[in-house]
């Protein structure tokens, strides 16, 4: 067949369809030569043939899931054919498909449940994501508390642990809860997972896009085997439960592989971990993929062009300041460039870059670091963070003897950052002389574009939020299963740059305060972060509510 049309056609004069013509015409059909040619995806081609045979489509967020339906399938089948059911009606079996007209996988869930099955169409990732829920984290669940009703709680831990490097699929049903969850959070993009035991219960919680989401709760009696696996797994002492430990491991979703960053901590009720997902992809971004608007970036990029100097990013804890210096780094990265960079801890490998960590038992602090990096023949430094007047001196010196450093503050604004460093002891002539420029940032949650709609406002709203006359209509969030039912799908950044110029260097050197600074850089054009939020929220990114919440501790 040279066209899928054809094969469609040839479908509709069949008296009765056939499964096995019909897959072998549609892997003719995406083979090589018909993809370059772009005619037609197995995707669009399955859903012609739902469409044709009347099959319904749904979303797994449009349905209540029965759970003595989902249970009549095992895991592996669920897998296998990537469905689930969801519903039991009379003698037959609602079951959603990403393929309904696989008459394979629904002959075998005929036999497997002995009903009747009424296949509907599902898109593929709703029904993995309906899987980890209700097939693998849930059964994992049932069976851990099973086991803890019959065996001690010591008992369960210690064998937990001696079995992490066993069949966890077969012999250690807390392991396999422990692997669902970290999958399931590598695959919703979480940043931080939080294991919190409590007084009757104990909680799993999510970190997406910056909010906390409860996401599992277990009985309190599942906390300490799960927390020796998760120990174990990053070699923490399993044992020591009086004091905090630190511990990292690297972990495979498919062909994905994320580290692991854990931190123990003990309460009043048990040991709390918490496990950040250090994606790799995050210090791939560019600075268009941070937000930035395209003069701030020729600004940031300009910068970048000076052999020497401190630049600075300064926000909150949480605001990305690391991800945006990582950005920086490989858009200086050269093989005739050598940079490095000193951090507390190493969140991301940069290839090309020399990257080192502080070990404050060792001795290595950043000040210490500094002081050798300097021997080491550097053309770009990278400090995580100054943090006292030591480091703030060393890089500054750096600065000013041929070096190109980068570094953060916790600072709210820009403008900040200079009389931070002011009152840290650093001479005026020092600093005028030093800083090239400060990008100042916070993070807002993006609007998810598949449940976003528009709102109209009305006058007395524009003139209180200061908004441009044209704008007559702002967006906000819905919920769909695409986010989560939150709303919104990742975080987009929101800046101020102060480009340092001699006007502003004169402020410096009088010791004038951050307030004079900044009305300054509003007259030589900066925008402010309140106002960089306005523009993403009449833009469509965000909305009224999520910018505000976040600029709120800036003085407007």
């Amino acid at each position: 067949m040279k066209h899928a049309l054809e094969f469609v056609r040839y479908l509709r004069g069949l008296r009765k369809f056939d499964s096995f013509s019909a897959n072998k015409a549609i892997d003719n059909i995406n083979s090589e030569e018909h993809l370059q040619k772009k005619v037609l995806s197995r995707e669009t081609l399955n859903d012609d043939l739902r469409r044709y045979l009347g099959i319904p489509e749904i979303s797994m967020t449009q349905v209540v899931v029965d759970p003595e339906a989902v249970n009549l399938i095992p895991e592996e089948i669920a897998r296998r054919y990537t469905l689930i059911p969801y519903q039991l009606q009379g003698k037959s079996l609602m079951v959603a498909m990403a393929d309904p007209t696989d008459e394979g996988a629904l002959r075998t869930v005929r036999i497997i449940t002995g009903m009747d099955v009424a296949p509907v169409y599902v898109r593929e990732k709703e029904i993995k994501a309906a899987i980890r829920q209700y097939l693998t984290v849930e059964q994992s669940v049932a069976q851990m508390t099973y086991l803890m009703r019959q065996t001690d709680n010591e008992t369960i831990a210690e064998k937990a642990a001696g079995e992490l490097f066993n069949n966890w699929e077969e012999d250690a049903p807390t392991l396999r809860f422990v692997y669902s969850v970290l999958q399931e959070a590598v695959i919703e993009e979480v940043s931080d997972i939080h294991w919190e035991p409590r007084q009757k219960d104990f909680v799993v919680r999510y970190r997406i896009d910056g909010k906390l989401l409860k996401k599992h709760i277990l009985s309190a009696s599942t906390a300490r085997t799960i927390i020796s696996s998760l120990k174990v797994m990053a070699n923490m002492d399993v044992a020591e439960r009086r004091i905090p430990q630190d511990g990292r491991m690297t972990f495979s979703v498919g062909t994905r592989q994320v580290d692991l960053r854990m931190s123990s901590l003990p309460t009043v009720f048990g040991e709390k971990i918490v496990v950040r997902v250090l994606n790799p992809e995050m210090a791939q971004r560019s600075l268009e993929e941070l937000g930035m608007r395209p003069e701030v970036k020729v600004g940031v990029q300009g910068l970048l062009k000076h052999t020497n100097g401190l630049i600075l990013v300064v926000g909150p804890t949480g605001s990305g300041k690391t991800t945006t210096l990582y950005a920086l780094l490989r858009e200086l990265n050269a093989e005739e460039q050598n940079i490095i960079s000193i951090e507390e801890p190493v969140e991301y490998q940069l290839p090309g870059i020399n990257q080192v960590q502080v070990n404050l038992p060792a001795g290595l602090t950043f000040a210490v670091g500094l002081r050798h990096i300097l021997r080491q023949d550097p053309d770009v430094i990278m400090i995580g963070e100054i943090r006292d007047e030591e480091t703030a001196r060393i890089a500054i010196t750096a600065s000013l003897t041929g070096h190109l450093v980068l570094s953060t503050l916790h600072t709210n604004t820009a403008a900040e950052a200079l009389e931070r460093l002011l009152d840290m002891g650093i001479e005026p002539y020092l600093l005028a002389s030093a800083v090239r420029g400060i990008l100042s940032q916070r993070l807002v949650r993006r609007l998810c574009n598949s449940c976003k709609k528009g709102y109209n406002i009305s006058e007395v709203e524009k003139r209180a939020l200061r908004l441009p006359k044209p704008i007559n209509q702002l967006y906000r969030s819905q919920g769909c299963n695409k986010c989560f039912g939150t709303g919104f799908k990742g975080r987009i950044g929101v800046h101020e740059f102060l480009h340092y110029n001699q006007e502003i260097k004169e402020l410096v050197l009088t010791r004038h305060n951050s307030r004079d600074i900044e009305r300054q850089a509003i007259l030589s054009g900066m925008l402010t972060i309140y106002e960089d939020g306005l523009l993403k929220v009449t833009q469509g990114l965000t909305t009224i509510e999520e910018m505000l919440f976040t600029t709120s501790e800036i003085e407007r």
